[in-house]
């Protein structure tokens, strides 16, 4: 009877159940860090786009220019809605967990209470609690006190044991209180910023249609305006190509032969592709206003846009910054467009445009992070055109950039 007090698997099963509860929850925990890092993130590239809106309309730019500024806006407005509606979720789905770990620990609080009242009870009957010296004298022969001086031995360290696991019980209740408590704070918190986000996103988009329709009365400027950008892309475009080919058939024509097809470039390119993702940005501050592919005109119908890149607006004057390390491959410029800088790194070529000036010469070996030049400044703002061409073997194309870059 007292030996199977002594040797229950209740208390290994209270264990197994609390640390099956306890486990979920620290990994919720993790998820919810995961969502304050990306919400943080998206905060502060809706306050840098933000920033320069104000600047754009300080220094009284296009019309277009905002317009951009205004869609990066609303994008990552949504995009902050959605990651609050998310947030939402995953606070109910702890809200939950918290409900449920509750009853659990507040059951086995008593079964463990119940037990334990067991235990002294059975104790006593066996006069363990009495007079524990008495029982042991009383033992009928030597190998009857010595079961008897291990069943003290056992009783004491299991009392001590089971008001331990009382109390570390009645602690982690308290705390799961605690916070499940705060979790309904921060859900009242989250619905308080679902709200204030929507009636922003309201707020933009009527901002929005104000804008477009000041532009649907600048149609033939809009139209001139968006030749003058195709020609001057159209250079930039022919001329990143030209040098490309001029400078993989100067790598040919030497005795070492296409570098990205050397084992040497290979290694190269390959530290580059496992990079994917996770590229730094261009600029250290800044939203993407022009995405890569063709995309249609905001105003103007039957108007498309080619970018062979993406366009990221950042601050006046802000440095350019290489992406990874690699070898300037050229440095050109063109005219009303800046000046541009290619970097190799094997069979990729990473390429910055619209810069005012430039930090770097031709053949200098960089690292990423290094500072290639200023960007031009337009409208308040600054303005860089980044582009990463995959150049291995035949094969010479642009890829989209925003799939390289970290997620900011």
């Amino acid at each position: 009877m007292w030996s199977d007090v002594l040797h229950s698997k209740h208390w290994f099963a209270v264990g197994l159940v609390i640390a099956l509860v306890l486990a979920p929850r620290a990994a919720e925990g993790q998820t919810k860090d995961e969502l304050t890092r990306r919400r943080d993130a998206l905060n502060e590239q809706l306050a840098t786009t933000e920033r320069l809106l104000k600047a754009a309309k300080a220094n009284r730019t296009d019309a277009m220019q905002e317009l951009q500024l205004v869609d990066q806006k609303i994008r990552l407005r949504e995009q902050l809605l959605r990651h609050h509606q998310q947030e939402l979720r995953s606070l109910e789905h702890n809200m939950d967990g918290a409900d449920t770990e509750i009853r659990t620990l507040e059951g086995h609080i008593g079964a463990l209470k119940d037990e334990y009242a067991r235990m002294i009870r059975q104790a006593y009957r066996l006069s363990l609690g009495q007079n524990p010296l008495m029982y042991l004298f009383a033992a009928e022969d030597f190998t009857q006190a010595v079961l008897r001086f291990r069943m003290l031995q056992s009783y004491s360290t299991l009392r001590k044991r089971q008001v331990s696991s009382i109390e570390n019980a009645q602690i982690r209740l308290h705390d799961t209180r605690t916070a499940l408590a705060t979790e309904r704070e921060e859900v009242a918190a989250v619905l308080s910023s679902i709200e204030q986000e929507k009636t922003a996103l309201v707020r933009d988009r009527s901002s929005r249609a104000a804008l477009v329709d000041k532009l649907k009365g600048e149609e033939g400027r809009l139209r001139n305006e968006q030749k003058r950008v195709e020609n001057e892309r159209k250079k930039l475009n022919d001329a990143i190509k030209r040098i490309i080919e001029s400078e993989l058939a100067a790598e040919r024509a030497s005795s070492a032969g296409e570098f990205a097809l050397t084992p040497a470039g290979k290694t190269v390119s390959a530290a580059f592709e496992r990079n994917k993702g996770t590229l730094p940005w261009p600029v250290r501050r800044g939203v993407i206003t022009g995405r890569f592919g063709r995309q249609n005109h905001p105003t103007l119908p039957g108007i498309t846009l080619d970018n062979n890149g993406i366009d990221l607006s950042t601050d006046a004057g802000a440095s350019v910054l290489a992406v990874f390390g690699g070898t300037v491959s050229s440095i050109f410029d063109i005219p009303g467009g800046g000046a541009t800088v290619i970097v190799s790194h094997g069979g990729y070529r990473t390429v910055y445009s619209n810069l005012a000036t430039t930090a770097v010469a031709k053949g200098a070996k960089i690292e990423a992070g290094a500072s290639l030049g200023k960007a031009r400044t337009e409208g308040g703002k600054g303005v860089v055109h980044f582009e990463v061409w995959r150049v291995e073997g035949s094969t010479k194309t642009p890829v989209d950039p925003a799939g390289w870059l970290s997620r900011k």
